[in-house]
């Protein structure tokens, strides 16, 4: 790959293959950039506030508190609401609407009012100076409620049944006066809207309560026809069979079963019944026969066992016993005829109370079937004059409701005038401005570093362009060189740094394989300082006692005249074109304090034909010729993008230098130079960086930036 293709590589390489630190050194080495930028944002911002006027934010609250009306007969006119967040965000909407800040307009006629209306502003500065048309038009009233609007801050803390309604304007009354005004138009909208709630449920109960008195009306009438159709017209026939009727009835017939069941048991006792039994159930009738029975058997027994039968006591005994067991037996046989006649008595009683109560019980099931319709129709009369009664309540309440109804919201917190402005906030926007303004002085530096597309150290000319820097010849001033020039400041001041850059060319030309006779000394493009360059290699090289020989290859604007005060005298292309000799062409300056000067061959008289005298032979004669004549031959070549000439001539010449002007010449044009010298095969014999800020270059963090560091004053004097 040839010289100029290796450059192009390296520069589109060099980007990539920045150290991290770098960035600091990028900073550092546009501080001043930096400091303008990261000055500049807050004085600007300084300069932005000093000029804006104060405002003020005055701030009142509100709380939502939703009236509860009971929806038991309001159903479907007033719908109960639950606070929620939603309905708290609609409330804040409600006081930002048209309808709201029109009223906060008209009620502080804010139309007249300078804040908001541009025609009563005092001009601006700018509009003051460059003048106006005409007065400024009056501000149109949709702009103007979005102005008012756009001043209106309304916050809903979470969670909470709080609005605070706020308003910021120049005037802190008016801010006040705003807010309460912004609230009490909410509170008026409020309370009309309750009020058109309660009119609508008036409306709606007042109807309802029509219609159930007409349905009462309707219900008495088919009352009173059921009645009659049922023959329970009240006051006319017998009453109709009560409960208290049908639980007699239901306690006759048990007692009646009482009396059948005893009767029946007292029977079943004298039949069949053991002696227990039937005594008991004629002892209270036949009890003292009973007893004389007993003794009269006693007494038989008694006599039995020391009697014979016949024994007329036993006799006697046995005879009355007899008797008195007729007796009982009669006795016995009328009980129990008693009591069967009883027993039937009560079966039929029994049968009789069954039958009446069945009699009974089918007339009262007869008589509710057709008491039912009238039941219901009462039930409904009823249920409708309870209606009735509780909408007429409910009418008298929402008159009270009306006559002191309050809206959903009320008012806690009024807005009071604010002692301190809320705006700007100047402290803030210094501190963001100066923070803001040390990023962006950070970024303009790094910026400015990354778009700079020059050579600002040897170390990027040998990784760009893969050639030695041999030297880093600084700037020197007007007053410095105390009207001298370079060369001649170089040469009187021989420990100058200047001059001991020119020393380091000398020596890595010097060291390097071959040591060229002859070095053309070229740029890009102008004002890189290549004549400064040469003509001071020459001196340094002169002034050890080499044969020096410096020719003025720049035709076109030639300089050697004025540097050496030559005045015209024959040059370069005069020798080629025949017109003069080689002494002839070349002079020898005399130099006031004595020393030595290196031979000067000026560039001669412009000629037309310079091109063809480059491509003959006599150029190549003449550079063997002086080859034998001096140690070195320094050519001063015209830029690389000037003439077509400087690739001739390098050529011609054993080793070419080119020149780059330190942070100035781009490095894409330094890579297009390369490839228009590499067209002719000429040997490059390294670069040099020319007119180097000192001071920056101190600064700027690259490695062979110590050339310049203070620390190394020590070496160099004037």
């Amino acid at each position: 790959m040839d010289t100029a293709a290796k450059a192009r590589d390296r520069v589109r390489q060099i980007g990539g293959t920045a150290d991290p630190i770098d960035a600091l050194r990028a900073v550092r080495r546009h501080w001043r950039l930096a400091v303008l930028v990261a000055l500049g944002l807050p004085l600007l911002s300084l300069g932005a506030l000093s000029r804006m006027r104060p405002v003020y934010t005055a701030t009142g609250t509100l709380l939502y508190n939703p009236v509860d009306f009971n929806p038991k007969l309001l159903r479907g006119v007033v719908e109960t609401r639950q606070v929620t967040d939603a309905l708290m965000a609609s409330q804040a909407a409600i006081l930002k609407s048209p309808a709201v800040v029109a009223r906060v307009i008209d009620g502080l006629d804010l139309r007249a009012s300078p804040e908001f209306d541009p025609a009563r502003q005092r001009p601006s500065l700018l509009r003051r100076w460059l003048g106006s048309a005409g007065p400024p038009l009056p501000v149109a009233p949709d702009a103007l409620r979005d102005a008012v609007t756009a001043r209106f801050h309304i916050d809903v803390p979470a969670g909470s049944q709080l609005i605070n309604v706020s308003f910021t304007a120049h005037d802190p009354a008016l801010a006040a006066r705003a807010a309460n005004a912004a609230m009490a138009a909410y509170l008026a909208r409020e309370r009309r809207e309750s009020l058109a709630v309660l009119d609508r449920a008036q409306a709606w109960l007042g109807q309802r309560a029509k219609a159930t008195a007409h349905r009462l009306e309707a219900l008495d009438v088919a009352i009173a026809r059921e009645r009659a159709r049922s023959g329970t017209v009240r006051g006319a026939g017998a009453a109709p069979l009560t409960n208290e009727e049908a639980g007699q009835l239901t306690g006759s017939l048990a007692a009646a079963r009482a009396d059948l069941a005893a009767a029946r048991a007292r029977l079943a006792a004298l039949n069949g019944g053991s002696e227990a039994e039937a005594a008991a159930a004629v002892a209270p009738e036949i009890a003292p026969m009973r007893a004389r029975e007993a003794e009269l058997a006693a007494k038989l027994r008694a006599l039995g066992s020391t009697e014979g039968p016949n024994y007329p006591d036993i006799r006697a005994t046995k005879r009355a016993l007899a008797a008195l067991r007729g007796q009982i037996a009669a006795e016995t046989g009328r009980l129990i005829t008693a009591d069967r006649m009883r027993a039937a008595a009560a079966a039929a009683r029994v049968k009789s109370l069954k039958a009446e109560l069945a009699a009974v019980r089918d007339r009262a099931a007869a008589q509710s079937v057709r008491a039912a319709p009238l039941a219901r129709l009462e039930e409904e009369r009823t249920a409708e004059s309870d209606l009735l009664r509780a909408q007429t309540e409910q009418i008298g309440t929402l008159e009270s409701h009306s006559a002191l109804t309050r809206p959903d919201a009320r008012i806690i917190a009024a807005a009071t005038r604010p002692l301190q402005p809320s705006g700007p906030r100047s402290a803030a926007i210094l501190s963001g401005a100066v923070l803001l303004g040390l990023c962006l002085g950070v970024l303009a530096a790094l910026l400015a570093d990354s778009l700079n597309g020059s050579f600002r150290s040897g170390g990027q000319v040998r990784e760009a362009l893969e050639l030695p820097c041999m030297a880093l010849l600084p700037e020197v001033g007007r007053r410095e060189r105390r009207g001298l020039s370079v060369p001649d400041y170089a040469r009187r001041y021989p420990f100058s740094a200047f001059a001991e850059q020119i020393r380091a060319l000398r020596t890595g030309l010097w060291l390097a394989p071959g040591a060229p006779r002859s070095l053309a000394v070229t740029a890009a493009r102008p004002g890189e300082g290549k004549t400064t360059l040469a003509v001071s290699l020459a001196l340094s090289v002169a002034a050890s006692g080499a044969r020096v020989l410096v020719i003025d290859c720049d035709i076109r604007q030639p300089s050697f005249d004025m540097i050496f005060g030559l005045g015209g005298l024959p040059g370069l292309t005069d020798h080629l074109a025949g017109r003069a000799t080689l002494e002839a062409a070349i002079h020898r300056p005399a130099l006031e304090e004595g020393g030595s000067l290196p031979d000067v061959m000026p560039a001669g008289a412009v000629a037309t034909e310079a091109l063809a005298l480059f491509m003959s032979d006599r150029l190549g004669r003449l550079m063997a010729e002086l080859h034998g004549r001096y140690d070195l031959v320094v050519l001063d070549l015209p830029p690389v993008f000037a003439l077509a000439e400087a690739q001739l001539l390098a050529r011609a010449a054993a080793a070419t230098l080119l020149c780059i002007r330190w942070g100035q010449t781009p490095r894409r044009t330094v890579a297009a130079a390369l490839a228009l010298l590499d067209q002719g095969g000429l040997r490059l014999a390294g670069a040099a960086l020319t007119r180097v800020d000192g001071p920056r270059h101190a600064r700027s963090g690259f490695p062979d930036s110590e050339l310049y560091h203070p620390r190394y004053g020590g070496y160099f004097r004037l």
